[in-house]
Protein backbone atom coordinates (compact mmCIF):
# COMPACT_ATOMS: atom_id res chain seq x y z
CA UNK A 1 0.00 0.00 0.00
CA UNK A 2 1.42 3.33 -1.07
CA UNK A 3 0.24 6.47 0.85
CA UNK A 4 0.69 9.58 -0.34
CA UNK A 5 -0.57 12.95 -1.17
CA UNK A 6 1.05 13.55 -4.65
CA UNK A 7 -0.41 11.79 -7.28
CA UNK A 8 3.40 11.77 -9.09
CA UNK A 9 5.14 10.08 -5.84
CA UNK A 10 2.18 7.32 -5.97
CA UNK A 11 2.35 6.90 -9.27
CA UNK A 12 6.03 6.59 -9.27
CA UNK A 13 6.59 4.99 -6.54
CA UNK A 14 3.67 2.52 -7.75
CA UNK A 15 5.38 1.75 -10.88
CA UNK A 16 9.55 1.32 -9.02
CA UNK A 17 6.90 -1.11 -7.07
CA UNK A 18 5.41 -3.19 -9.92
CA UNK A 19 8.56 -3.42 -12.07
CA UNK A 20 10.29 -5.07 -9.17
CA UNK A 21 7.38 -7.72 -9.89
CA UNK A 22 4.63 -6.70 -6.77
CA UNK A 23 1.42 -5.52 -6.65
CA UNK A 24 0.79 -1.80 -5.75
CA UNK A 25 -2.94 -0.01 -4.20
CA UNK A 26 -2.13 3.23 -3.28
CA UNK A 27 -4.35 6.06 -1.05
CA UNK A 28 -3.95 9.72 -1.34
CA UNK A 29 -4.20 10.43 2.61
CA UNK A 30 -3.80 9.30 6.33
CA UNK A 31 -7.42 8.99 6.52
CA UNK A 32 -7.69 6.86 3.76
CA UNK A 33 -5.24 4.40 4.71
CA UNK A 34 -6.48 4.73 8.26
CA UNK A 35 -10.24 3.22 6.42
CA UNK A 36 -8.66 0.28 5.03
CA UNK A 37 -7.83 -3.25 6.13
CA UNK A 38 -4.22 -2.38 6.90
CA UNK A 39 -3.22 -5.58 8.11
CA UNK A 40 -3.88 -7.35 4.17
CA UNK A 41 -1.59 -5.41 2.82
CA UNK A 42 2.72 -6.82 2.78
CA UNK A 43 3.81 -3.47 3.45
CA UNK A 44 2.72 0.19 3.71
CA UNK A 45 5.08 2.96 2.26
CA UNK A 46 3.56 6.39 4.13
CA UNK A 47 4.45 9.75 3.30
CA UNK A 48 5.02 11.71 6.71
CA UNK A 49 4.21 15.15 5.12
CA UNK A 50 0.75 14.66 3.84
CA UNK A 51 -2.18 17.80 4.21
CA UNK A 52 -4.95 16.49 6.95
CA UNK A 53 -3.76 13.70 9.44
CA UNK A 54 -0.01 13.43 8.90
CA UNK A 55 2.47 10.32 8.45
CA UNK A 56 3.42 10.79 12.04
CA UNK A 57 -0.27 10.42 13.26
CA UNK A 58 -0.70 7.63 11.34
CA UNK A 59 2.53 5.71 12.84
CA UNK A 60 1.13 6.78 16.22
CA UNK A 61 -2.43 5.03 15.37
CA UNK A 62 -1.01 2.39 14.26
CA UNK A 63 1.79 1.16 17.44
CA UNK A 64 -0.41 -0.49 19.54
CA UNK A 65 -2.94 -2.68 16.54
CA UNK A 66 -1.93 -6.01 16.34
CA UNK A 67 -0.35 -7.53 13.27
CA UNK A 68 0.77 -4.31 11.63
CA UNK A 69 2.85 -4.59 8.57
CA UNK A 70 6.04 -3.46 7.71
CA UNK A 71 5.83 0.45 7.33
CA UNK A 72 8.66 2.05 5.09
CA UNK A 73 8.12 6.01 5.71
CA UNK A 74 9.31 7.79 2.64
CA UNK A 75 9.54 11.56 3.28
CA UNK A 76 11.20 14.68 2.21
CA UNK A 77 12.03 15.98 6.02
CA UNK A 78 15.65 14.11 6.20
CA UNK A 79 15.98 15.11 10.03
CA UNK A 80 17.90 12.85 12.22
CA UNK A 81 15.10 13.30 14.59
CA UNK A 82 12.43 12.55 12.60
CA UNK A 83 13.86 9.35 11.80
CA UNK A 84 14.62 8.36 15.47
CA UNK A 85 10.80 9.64 16.04
CA UNK A 86 9.49 7.09 12.77
CA UNK A 87 11.70 4.44 14.04
CA UNK A 88 10.53 4.44 17.46
CA UNK A 89 6.65 4.51 16.37
CA UNK A 90 7.57 1.43 14.58
CA UNK A 91 8.48 1.89 11.12
CA UNK A 92 10.54 -0.60 9.37
CA UNK A 93 12.77 1.78 7.19
CA UNK A 94 12.97 4.95 6.16
CA UNK A 95 13.70 6.62 3.22
CA UNK A 96 14.47 10.08 1.51
CA UNK A 97 12.81 11.14 -1.32
CA UNK A 98 13.95 11.64 -4.56
CA UNK A 99 13.23 8.04 -4.25
CA UNK A 100 15.62 5.66 -5.87
CA UNK A 101 14.60 2.16 -7.92
CA UNK A 102 17.33 0.51 -5.72
CA UNK A 103 16.51 2.20 -2.47
CA UNK A 104 13.11 0.28 -2.82
CA UNK A 105 14.35 -3.05 -4.12
CA UNK A 106 16.58 -3.13 -1.34
CA UNK A 107 14.25 -2.63 1.70
CA UNK A 108 11.67 -5.06 -0.52
CA UNK A 109 14.36 -7.72 -0.68
CA UNK A 110 14.84 -6.98 3.50
CA UNK A 111 11.02 -7.85 3.85
CA UNK A 112 10.83 -10.85 1.22
CA UNK A 113 14.01 -12.48 0.59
Amino acid sequence: MITDDSFYQRKVLSDLVTGLGYEADSVASGEELLETDVISYDCIFLDLLMTGISGIEVLERLKDRENIPPIIVITADIQQVRKDECLSLGAHAFISKIISGEEIENVLNSLFN
